[in-house]
């Protein structure tokens, strides 16, 4: 256990975590001893099972994994009885996943002790291979309505076994790991950069993925998605959704969205993690859970501080959740609170000039002295889960939530320093029902339906100020956004060998735009009318090794800020895409998918750099692109996983007064992405990882006249090992320690910001 002289040396706020990790720790601890008499070592022990199809029969060499929270595998398969053995490491919560050929995968939470009976496990028959790659063992709560694993589509799935060993500063990193994911590392305090997908750019000119935590949205108004309230520690999976296809979610659900889902505990536990690293990163996160009855409580809080890898981006942040959740009897009705609050404080180090970049990277321009920033977040929820009737589950959420964010930035020595004020107050309500009628169970007809409404209070300011002294306003914005949706979906399975699934999203807008300067001047929202939004997708199974299917929606995008009330008219984008793809496994243990998709959007809203808060119609725009994911699992806890993204983005027709651009690729949208990791369990308990993130370069205009830029390829590494109610690992970011940055063009020069070189981290974690 971690000594209190060690604890000593975090700064204040990690070390009251850390000191809260420790007592709650013992307290549970002292809770759950035996008399010293009575005491056992813990030891290993089997989980036994078997595993049936539909009709009863065994499943012969079904793949059988149990992963521990801390993401330490154990593998099994299954004889020609149906039955499996698996060795554990000892008594505690596992993620069980269960594999075979010709049927749906099988995912459950369960506890793990001694004297256990033997496990009954029933697989049914899938359709079709399921385009869905998952990295790591998936968990969380059975979800009531059709997720994003039952699109016909590019999704990828997280596992919280992936998360949990991830060092990383922000919780936006973590999604770097996801096949056709790019990440710009902007490393500028709370601007500290932005994901894209499906060839949009990560400038934040276009609001184009929809962020989800827990079922409640979670993107600003300018569509920036805010995850940074998020540990590692909490998540238990995170949902990647690409493409146009998913009808549960309208605004800014363009190039796809991501659902992160955090962790509802079960039955008594308390997981603690301590982290120290290079360029003095110190963590400390504690998750704990209470179970009693139907009642269940998650607390969790997590605080971190750094230095930064350059001068002047020093952080500091904390965070605190908590879940209450009460389950009926009959499991037929779930209802729960909860409950976040946030806060981080940042320096900003500023970008330095090419030159500079190569000579000093880990410097700052001393014009950027008092640049940075804070952000603080709180975040309210109701959650109703109701199982009607065998057949009929509904769902109610309902949200209140603010972020308030405020940033000092100066860009260069020839510019004045601005102070950015956004204060966002939103609140809403979401809806679902799902039918599934069991007169047509055969056919796994699935209907789902779904209401939404969210109503945004925002605020902006904009000051140029001199060492953080206000000197001149230049915005003074107050609007409301009100955003009313719905969707309608049906899936069904007519034959053994097609799945068809069709649904319909609409979408309106409201509000209106108080502009105080120099004197107040309110106009509406633009009149978009109803925004329709067709979506279909297909599954056919050739081959129980072999499927294909193909998807086709409709997207839709507005201006952000003042541009959806323009004084000039600003038409909505709509944005058509489809993908068409195979899905195999060639052999026992290994999946592949190809697919090629597109995405043509017309009157593409892009907001526009000129310090006004508006956006222009750019033209019509076309995004192309070839997945390629595979992964293969291996004897003796061996898995293997690559994926690789071509992809090209091209201003189509800019119209008449930006002829001349017609052609050229869109800024900012790297032409190729690849990831590709290892991981091996020799022996229960023991890990060893590597995974690799690598992206080819971009344009820094749509002029495509400054070159191209932002190329890397890191390679990230960790060591973890669990003795009984510990574990320990050792991780190593930027193993070859490759020179990367972020490049942005500021209309006379290239501006730089360098990412940090290699780093090393030291995690504990303590389970009770």
């Amino acid at each position: 256990m971690l000594s209190l002289r060690a604890v000593a040396l975090f700064p204040t706020r990690v070390r009251c975590i850390a000191l809260l990790t420790l007592a709650t720790t013992t307290t549970v601890a002292h809770a759950q001893t035996t008399p010293a008499t009575q005491t056992a070592p813990v030891s290993a022990l089997q989980l036994r099972g078997r595993i049936r199809g539909p009709n009863g029969d065994p499943i012969v060499s079904a793949t059988v994994t149990a992963t521990d929270p801390n993401g330490r595998l154990a593998m099994g398969r299954t004889g020609t009885d149906g039955r499996f053995v698996v060795e554990v490491a000892g008594a505690g919560h596992y993620v069980l996943q269960v594999r075979a050929v010709g049927y749906a995968p099988l995912t459950q939470e369960l506890l793990a002790r001694s004297g256990a009976a033997e496990l009954s496990l029933l697989l049914t028959a899938q359709s079709q291979l399921a385009p869905v790659q998952v990295i790591g063992a998936p968990r969380g709560p059975v979800e009531l309505h059709p997720g994003a694993d039952a699109l016909l589509g590019a999704v990828s799935v997280l596992g919280g076994d992936q998360i949990a060993r991830e060092n990383v500063a922000f919780a936006q990193e973590l999604l770097r790991k996801v096949p056709g994911v790019y990440r710009a590392e902007f490393n500028q305090g709370i601007v500290s950069g932005d994901i894209g997908i499906r060839g949009f750019n990560t400038e934040s000119e276009i609001a184009s993925t929809k962020l989800l935590i827990d079922g409640i949205p979670a993107n600003l108004n300018s569509g920036v998605s805010e995850m940074n309230a998020l540990f590692p520690l909490e998540i238990s999976r995170m949902d990647v959704v690409r493409g146009t296809h998913d009808p549960r979610f309208g605004l800014f659900n363009l190039a796809g969205n991501v659902s992160v889902h955090t962790t509802r505990g079960s039955g008594n536990s308390v997981t603690s993690r301590l982290q120290g690293g290079s360029f003095g990163a110190q963590e400390a996160q504690v998750l704990g859970s209470v179970e009693a009855g139907g009642f269940t409580q998650t607390i969790f809080a997590g605080a971190r501080r750094s230095d930064g890898y350059r001068e002047q981006s020093a952080a500091d942040k904390w965070s605190a959740s908590g879940k209450w959740f009460y389950t009926s009897d009959s499991a037929r009705v779930s209802v729960g609170l909860i409950a976040r609050a946030h806060r981080l404080n940042t320096d900003a180090p500023g970008y330095l000039t090419n030159a500079q970049s190569r000579s000093t990277p880990r410097s700052s321009p001393t014009f950027s002295n008092t640049d940075g920033g804070s952000v603080e977040s709180d975040h309210g929820s109701l959650h109703l889960d109701v199982k009607q009737t065998a057949t009929l589950a509904w769902s109610l959420k309902a949200y209140t939530q603010r972020f308030d964010r405020v940033r000092y930035v100066r860009f260069t020595a020839a510019g004045a320093q601005q102070e950015r004020i956004e204060d966002e107050r939103q609140t809403g309500a979401i809806a679902a029902v799902t039918w599934r009628p069991s007169r047509f169970a055969a056919q796994q007809l699935v209907v789902t339906g779904g209401a939404d409404i969210q109503q945004q209070r925002n605020e902006q300011f904009r000051f140029r100020t001199a060492e953080r002294v206000r000197q001149l306003t230049l915005r003074d914005y107050d609007f409301s956004l009100d955003n009313t949706g719905g969707f309608l979906q049906a899936s069904a399975a007519p034959t053994s060998w097609l799945t068809l699934t069709a649904g319909l999203r609409a979408d309106r807008f409201a509000g209106d735009f108080v502009n105080n300067l120099p004197a107040p001047k309110t106009v509406p929202v633009l009149d978009y009318g109803t925004i329709t939004q067709p979506k279909l997708s297909a599954g056919l199974r050739l081959h129980d090794r072999l499927s294909a299917y193909a998807n086709y929606g409709r997207g839709f995008q507005i201006g952000s800020g003042l541009a959806s009330y323009g004084t000039t008219p600003l038409r909505a984008s709509v944005n058509n895409g489809g993908e068409v793809g195979l899905v195999s496994e060639p052999l026992r243990g290994w999946t592949l998918r190809a697919g090629y998709w597109e995405q043509r959007a017309s009157d593409e809203v892009r907001l526009r750099f000129d310090n006004s808060g508006d956006s222009e119609n750019v033209g019509r725009t076309k995004r192309t692109g070839v997945d390629v994911e595979s992964t293969l699992r291996l004897p003796h806890a061996v898995q293997l996983w690559v994926a690789a993204t071509s992809q090209r983005a091209l201003l189509v027709e800019p119209g008449r007064t930006n002829a001349a651009i017609a052609g050229n690729v869109l800024n900012h949208v790297p032409d190729w992405t690849a990831k590709y990791g290892a991981e091996w369990s020799p022996r229960t308990g023991f890990t060893v990882s590597a995974w690799a993130y690598a992206q080819g370069r971009y344009q820094l205009t749509p002029q495509n006249s400054q070159g191209r830029w932002g190329d890397m390829h890191t390679v990230n590494t960790d060591i973890s090992w669990r003795w009984r109610a510990a574990a320990v690992g050792v991780g190593v970011t930027n193993l070859f320690d490759r020179y990367m940055e972020y490049v942005w063009w500021d209309g006379s020069q290239t501006l730089h910001s360098p990412a940090s070189s290699r780093a090393l981290f030291l995690t504990l974690t303590l389970d009770r």
